[in-house]
């Protein structure tokens, strides 16, 4: 087993299904969509087209639920012909109302993990999307007191990752980040010359799915409370 509590000073720690519960929330909501529109089309091409038009408008919108209403709105559109039937203008609305609304639920082990961890390292989140959206979950999360502070990114590429080592004054390969996208909190950690450790959650944002790097600077977990077996 890899001891890291002499190797690294800093820790960052991803949000969204890391700390909390996110995208299990987002595909209650399209199930919810696809019932809605399934006299236009199968379930199946609801959720293509949805994901075609969150392909569309992430790069001119970012990430973040925003992001995911407007893509919503667009399928409907599209689906219905151009024109929304009183019927699903309300029915689209009151879903992305309840998904912006919905409970806010911290993943089982974290805090008693971030508890564990708070004065050995300096540990800061690092997630990417909306930053009004992104910081209000930090602010009512409650997990701010484990925190030295929040980093809302951009995106989560190299480039990315560089710019946040930079800023905290550290090297690349002083960078340990935990989280449970590969795409966005494992593989460019690791293309950068730093180290990762994977804590998988059962629902994956389809735009965050990809093969797991081969590494030796990977470490793979079943769960966050595994991260102490490392990091104490």
């Amino acid at each position: 087993m890899k001891k890291l509590s002499n190797k690294f000073d800093t820790v960052f720690f991803d949000a969204d299904d890391t700390l909390w519960e996110n995208e299990r929330f987002f595909r209650a909501a399209e199930g919810q969509f696809a019932e809605l529109l399934k006299d236009y089309t199968s379930p199946e091409g609801v959720q293509d087209m949805l994901w075609r038009k969150q392909e569309d408008n992430i790069p001119l919108f970012g990430y973040g639920s925003k992001t995911y209403m407007i893509g919503m709105t667009d399928a409907a559109v599209e689906l219905c012909g151009g024109h929304l039937p009183d019927k699903i203008y309300y029915g689209v609305k009151k879903i992305i109302t309840d998904l912006a609304f919905h409970e806010f639920e911290i993943i089982d082990g974290v805090e008693e993990t971030l508890k564990a961890l708070q004065g050995r390292y300096r540990m800061i989140v690092a997630t990417k999307g909306d930053l009004p959206e992104q910081m209000n979950k930090f602010r009512i999360s409650g997990l701010a007191k484990y925190f030295h502070h929040c980093e809302v990114m951009e995106n989560k590429d190299e480039k990315n990752y560089l710019e946040l080592a930079a800023k905290h004054d550290l090297e690349p390969e002083q960078m340990l980040m935990i989280g449970n996208s590969v795409k966005s909190d494992i593989a460019p950690v690791i293309n950068i010359g730093g180290m990762a450790i994977h804590t998988p959650h059962d629902v994956v944002w389809v735009h965050e799915m990809m093969d797991m790097p081969e590494s030796d600077r990977i470490i793979e977990v079943s769960g966050i409370r595994d991260i102490l077996k490392y990091l104490l």
